[in-house]
């Protein structure tokens, strides 16, 4: 059986998975802190403030990383006050630097491959004005990846970080799957007071729309992240890259 890290296990998109994944893998789970149980084994641990040389230890004889830790901005996130939003670099910054942590443990481990969070704010420039104009229907994943937030940023920077060392550059190649998640919560009635869409609590139909647009399913996520570790090879866009 296959030995998988989790980080940021104890947060949401985590909690979609693993109940699924302990089925299939034996987890490490990695986290700052934990206020829910699992089956697998738990580490508290907090890899932003920590050194390459102690995360090795812990991802030593395993197989791969789910990486789904996150620092939050200390501040919430308003759309309507960029103010505020063009202060979250420095937060999102330390993210990028979080994963090139999980990068080069992996690497020094000899780890066959990483799955990482990214999100489909790597490419929300898209969203924001192409597709709530009606110019585009869908974003595809040959399209460069534009965000015009931070967060987007990171994200797109993950996958970026990840090509020098999927490239062989440093002497093996590490394998990569990056899993853009839109929207993997269920449809509820709470979701028309979503304050992203112009409008003092949503804007009805629109809003659904954009969110069934980008909606995933607990059971397809988990699956999705299964095949990810799974897959026998990971072929990419570009020869013998496996990004």
């Amino acid at each position: 059986m296959k030995k998988i890290i989790i980080t940021g296990a104890n947060g949401y998109v985590a909690s979609q998975i693993i109940p699924h994944l302990e089925k299939k893998f034996e987890l490490t789970l990695i986290d700052i802190a934990f206020n829910k149980n699992f089956n697998s084994k738990t580490i508290e641990f907090d890899i932003s403030s920590s050194s390459i040389e102690e995360l090795d230890k812990i991802s030593k004889n395993h197989d791969a990383i789910i990486h789904l830790a996150y620092i939050k901005p200390e501040i919430l996130k308003d759309p309507n006050n960029v103010n505020k939003e063009i202060e979250f670099f420095d937060t999102e910054n330390q993210n990028i630097i979080m994963a090139n942590k999980i990068y080069r443990t992996a690497h020094n481990n000899n780890l066959s491959r990483v799955v990482v969070a990214s999100s489909n704010h790597a490419a929300d420039w898209y969203e924001h004005y192409e597709i709530h104009t009606n110019i585009r229907d869908m974003v595809s994943n040959k399209l460069i990846p534009y965000s015009d937030n931070f967060y987007g940023w990171a994200k797109a920077s993950y996958e970026l970080l990840s090509i020098p060392y999927a490239s062989g550059k440093f002497g093996k190649k590490l394998e990569f799957v990056h899993v853009r998640i839109g929207f993997p919560r269920e449809i509820t009635d709470e979701i028309s007071d979503n304050k992203f869409i112009p409008g003092a609590k949503g804007t009805g139909m629109p809003n659904l729309k954009r969110h069934l647009g980008a909606y995933i399913s607990q059971r397809d996520l988990s699956q999705l992240f299964e095949k990810s570790l799974s897959k026998k090879e990971i072929i990419g866009n570009i020869d013998g890259v496996p990004f």
